[in-house]
């Protein structure tokens, strides 16, 4: 029975690791079907309206990417923090919705050509705008700096504030009511959804900072398996087409 039970254990456990193997570019072809892994917290990139209806410009890239490769597009939501494990698990053949180029990335993950230019800035209530204009003004005694965690914001924030009090957010739409209930002073976020949500809700929210911080220029990009050549072959071909500069200026993102 013992001898039963090890055999049964480890075919149990090489089914498993098989499941967790990157689905080939020609079974995506053959299923119909693309699984987009989004976060689904970053306008306006990927965002819920308040209809709960995921919308923003990566959610229209993704329809855009379905059709150019007739495919159905099936979107899984996913979190910062569990983005690159759930990839690595096989939940989702590409993620999208604001995943910036690092070198841990790039060294696990074969990253699509660049989407969008981006960088770090900081944002606070537009009545405080005079008064973090810089990391010096913002790394003090009595500053709150609010943060999501698992991706670049708590990265930066985990190297450069020292003196400010840290508030750690469920995520990133906690970390934006926490500047619009002032319960926090800063966060910083990417310029493109400081930008947005300094259009969409003028007054409340106004980055502070006049460009973005030092040594934080970044791309947005899509993220799959680094063994799926083909793929990534077939995104970078459609990223080439017109379709992004067209959305871009739907969504008023700047991809130069």
């Amino acid at each position: 029975m013992n001898k039963m039970y090890f055999a049964f254990a480890i075919l149990l456990s090489l089914s498993n690791i098989d499941s967790a193997v990157a689905k080939s570019w020609e079974y995506i072809k053959q299923s119909g079907e693309l699984r987009v892994g989004i976060p689904g917290d970053y306008a306006p990139l990927a965002f819920h309206d308040k209809q709960n209806n995921l919308i923003g410009f990566d959610i229209d890239m993704a329809n855009s990417l379905g059709n150019e490769l007739k495919l159905n597009i099936r979107f899984v939501l996913s979190s910062w923090p569990m983005l690159s494990a759930d990839l690595a698990a096989d939940k989702f053949d590409i993620a999208m919705g604001g995943v910036t180029e690092t070198a841990g990335r790039k060294s696990q993950f074969a990253l699509s050509a660049p989407v969008v230019k981006n960088g770090k800035i900081a944002m606070t209530q537009c009545d405080k705008v005079n008064k973090f204009k810089s990391i010096e003004d913002i790394d003090r005694n009595g500053v709150r700096v609010i943060v999501n965690p698992g991706g670049t914001n708590q990265d930066y924030v985990d190297k450069h504030i020292m003196y400010a009090q840290i508030i750690r957010a469920y995520d990133n739409a906690a970390s934006l009511q926490g500047i619009r209930d002032q319960s926090a002073d800063v966060m910083f976020t990417d310029l493109i959804e400081g930008d947005y949500y300094q259009n969409k809700e003028p007054g409340t929210f106004c980055v502070s900072t006049r460009n973005i911080l030092p040594r934080t220029a970044s791309h947005k990009v899509y993220m799959m398996a680094k063994d799926n050549q083909y793929f990534l072959g077939a995104v970078n071909k459609w990223l080439s087409g017109e379709g992004k500069t067209i959305l871009a200026k739907k969504w008023q993102i700047s991809t130069e």
